[in-house]
Formats: structure tokens, sequence, C-alpha cells
């Protein structure tokens, strides 16, 4: 098989023993990430802000929204008053109103309007992982898997015959693909379950 990019410059090739706990990628740390170290402030700032965001401020804006509308709008106007006589009645009706429609508006804003789509764009363009392969799988077996196949063409368009090696590393994807298709989950990265 040709030398890869990475064997160019002196780096391992990224294939991967199942049985072998060395690290196979140059720049690939033991717990998977790429680059530098994680930051563990600026990870704990993504947990918090998405703990704030999505559960404190949306329960908090939902019932500080019902009991501001309910004692300064609803008390202080009787034809309100008569529809809703109390809290609890007022916060029944309001859900069973309000749950659909917000709905609704959820499912126009993600499939009929270019918002989401936007969203998702920006999401894509400023995404690493678009541009190298993520950890799990995609480094464990469909990288590998597409450079062997690669190397396989190419000497089959040669007329060359595979290594022995060559043959033990395909058998070897094809553990770990047949894993995967059969429903196997990777827990962390290079776990294939003792294949």
């Amino acid at each position: 098989m040709t030398p890869s990019n990475n064997e160019k410059k002196g780096k391992d090739t990224p294939i991967v023993n199942p049985d072998d706990d060395t690290d196979k990628y140059a720049d690939t740390k033991s717990d998977g990430s790429h680059g530098g170290k994680k930051s563990i402030p600026f990870r704990s700032w993504v947990y918090f802000r998405t703990g704030y965001a999505e559960y404190f401020v949306f329960v908090f804006g939902l019932l500080n929204t019902f009991t501001l509308t309910y004692y300064l709008a609803v008390e202080n106007y009787p034809s309100l008053q008569a529809v809703f006589p109390s809290f609890g009645l007022y916060i029944t009706i309001i859900s069973t109103v309000g749950l659909p429609l917000l709905v609704l508006l959820g499912y126009v804003h993600i499939r009929r309007s270019s918002a989401y789509r936007s969203e998702v764009e920006i999401s894509v363009e400023t995404q690493p992982y678009m541009y190298r392969l993520p950890p799990g799988i995609h480094q464990e077996v469909l990288g590998p898997f597409f450079y062997e196949m690669l190397g396989v063409l190419k000497k089959a368009d040669a007329g060359q015959k595979l290594t022995p090696e060559e043959i033990q590393t395909i058998n070897d994807l094809d553990k770990k693909l047949d894993f995967l298709v059969g429903g196997g989950i990777l827990k962390k990265p290079r776990d294939f379950g003792g294949i």
C-alpha cells in the first residue's frame, strides 16, 4: 500500500488494533479529544449557561409570567376576573391554550421559516468537527475503513496483491463494522467490547 500523508510526515497510520491500547493518533489525546487540553473553566461555563438558559430561566420565566400577568392584569380587571376566578384555573386554561399554540409556533419556526435554517447554517459553519473526523466511530472505524478501501483500490488498479498485514487490518475493520452494525455502542473512544 502506498504511504499516506501521515506516514510521509512520520506519523502513525490511523489504523487501530482494538487489542492495542496505545494511541495511534498523533494529535489525539488519551481521552479522545483533539488539539489542546480540555479547559475546565470554559467547559464549566458552557454547562452553566446551558443549565441556566434551558432549565432555570425557562421555569423561572414561566412562573414569573404567570404570576405577573395574573396578579397585575387579571385581578385588576373584573371582566378577566370573571373568566379566571383563581390563579390555579388561570394556569390551567393558559397552559391548555398556550402549549398547543407554542408547539405550533415551534413547528413553524423549524419547518416553515428560514430562521431555523439560518441557525443551522451558522452552526455548521462554526462547527470544528465539520473539518476533521470526530472521535468515536468516525475515527475508529469509518476513517480507517475508507483509508483501507483507497489502498485496496490503488493496489487492484496496479495489479498488486494485498499483504497479510493489510488483510489483517481489513479483517479488524470488518469486525468493528460488524460490531457497530449489530447494534454495538461505543461507550468511550476505542471501546469495541473486546473484539
